[in-house]
């Protein structure tokens, strides 16, 4: 069995230039891979995975893909000299590695992963170089188009990237192209959502003739990272948000999408169905839960329950966002625990994101929506802040890293620059650093702050200003946006800027 996953996995780089034959294959490879049915299953097939990669490293060295998959593995749990010296070998001999392979995206992060950035971008520019090459050789670069592909686009927070992109065309930052969606609708994570978008993208649904565009689409394709500007830069996504959103905000140009109001119509009658009294506020909460004791982008929904009671304590009430597969809310006032509602719908996620006043969420996919309709995030139990992307009126709350053998808590620029992409509190832990969730009492503050906010009666003291100003030089070094700090963070850990 292993073997034969081992041999389709190695035929994704040919599947991909035929759309409808990918998406059969990435339906049955996600049925044995991510499906809750089959935890078990995969349990127990993750050890022979790892001995046949072994063996493959060993005996067959030009076997690409799963010496490439061995390398991550070794560098998500920290052995970074095995990972090295694997990714090193893999690229001295040359593979034939297309920018959308995800063996490349693994060799890619092994370097990441330890902070070795100019190594990582030049295994991308070597790839890029080869698309670039043949793009032009069969003159597909003359089209002036621009693919936006549903396996590529699927999850909902790389479609609240298409945000960035349509504001980086308007602004000039990329080139304009024509810009397709390709995929129909039920191909993306929330259909509804991919309707709005519309108004900027042409989308392409006929399965005919997304398989005829496929080798074009193949070489044209915009990828999650890296995003290339009109001067020729290339930039990581935190990057490149960082530069389009601030350029956005200095023109003062209004959010790119608007709820219908035939949605609108229809929410509030849905609200009223669940038993939110007509006329009352609301905000949207998603805290990201895959039973994954490994993944920093993980939280627990029962310690937001002090901040859903200062919410209610307002009159305002919480819409729990999320699937059924995620453990159940705890009862609590003024609150609904829509994941685990008959009444969910895609387009009533949309409703939730671009109608309540404002969203509390985990560094996860959901929390990159809102902002596209203009309303504001809590990012809160935020590991990796340098992957995070924000506006103006957004505030984050981080996980705390404690350096448990030299007893103190890392600064903000330790976490920014010298483990700023680990997402596995594995990899933390092998260097000596234990992940610290928000406080019941932390998220509570954090939900304070927002209402607090919104209502005109937050001022930053001396303290905290000289703090975010700090912050924010870091930031523009890293090359990310400068969120505000929450003041829950500020105040609990001074000592850190």
């Amino acid at each position: 069995m292993t073997l034969v996953r081992y041999r389709t996995k190695l035929l994704t780089q040919s599947l991909r230039r035929y759309p409808s034959v990918f998406r059969v294959y990435r339906g049955i490879s996600w049925t044995f891979s991510r499906s809750p049915v089959v935890p078990v299953t995969k349990r127990l097939l993750a050890r022979p995975r790892l001995w046949l990669a072994k063996a493959a490293n060993v005996a067959c060295p030009m076997w690409i893909g799963p010496r490439c998959w061995l390398a991550h593995y070794y560098a998500v749990h920290g052995e970074w000299r095995r990972a090295t010296t694997i990714a090193d070998d893999v690229l001295a001999r040359g593979p034939d590695l297309q920018v959308t392979d995800r063996g490349t995206h693994r060799l890619s992060a092994v370097y990441s992963l330890q902070g070795n950035y100019d190594r990582a971008r030049r295994v991308f520019e070597v790839i890029e170089k080869r698309n670039y090459e043949v793009t032009r050789a069969l003159q597909y670069d003359r089209l002036g188009l621009r693919f936006f592909p549903s396996y590529e686009f699927y999850p909902i927070g790389h479609l609240g990237r298409l945000d960035h992109h349509v504001k980086a065309e308007i602004l000039g930052i990329v080139d304009q192209r024509t810009v397709i969606l390709l995929g129909a609708p039920k191909e993306f994570s929330n259909p509804a959502y991919v309707r709005y978008w519309e108004k900027y993208f042409s989308l392409v649904t006929e399965p005919r003739t997304i398989s005829l565009l496929g080798p074009i689409s193949y070489r044209l394709q915009q990828l999650q990272s890296p995003w290339r500007s009109t001067d020729g830069r290339r930039q990581e996504h935190a990057a490149f948000a960082r530069e389009v959103q601030l350029r956005w905000e200095a023109a003062r140009r209004e959010p790119l999408l608007e709820l219908s109001a035939e949605h609108r119509g229809r929410g509030y009658e849905r609200l009223r169905d669940i038993g939110v009294p007509e006329g009352a506020w609301f905000v949207g909460l998603h805290v990201r839960d895959d039973r994954d004791v490994h993944n920093l982008r993980n939280a627990d929904i029962t310690t937001y329950v002090r901040a859903i009671e200062a919410i209610a304590k307002r009159g305002g009430w919480v819409l729990r966002m999320g699937n059924p597969n995620m453990p159940p809310l705890p009862p609590c006032p003024n609150a609904v625990d829509y994941a685990h509602s008959a009444k969910r719908e895609d387009w009533m996620d949309v409703f939730l994101w671009a109608e309540g006043r404002f969203f509390i969420g985990t560094l996860s996919g959901p929390q990159m929506i809102p902002p596209t309709f203009g309303k504001p995030v809590a990012i809160t139990n935020c590991g990796p802040i340098p992957t995070i992307t924000g506006t103006k009126d957004d505030i984050l709350l981080p996980k705390q890293y404690r350096f448990d053998r030299e007893e103190r808590y890392l600064t903000i620029a330790e976490r920014l620059f010298n483990c700023e992409h680990h997402q596995s509190i594995t990899a933390l832990r092998t260097k000596g650093i234990r992940v610290i969730d928000n406080s019941p009492e932390e998220l509570r503050d954090v939900a304070v702050e927002m209402m607090d906010r919104l209502d005109g009666r937050h001022k930053d003291s001396e303290q905290e200003s000289a703090m975010q100003a700090r912050f924010a030089d870091l930031a523009a070094k890293r090359e990310m946006y400068p969120i505000k700090l929450a003041r829950a963070f500020m105040s609990r850990y001074p000592g850190l800027f």
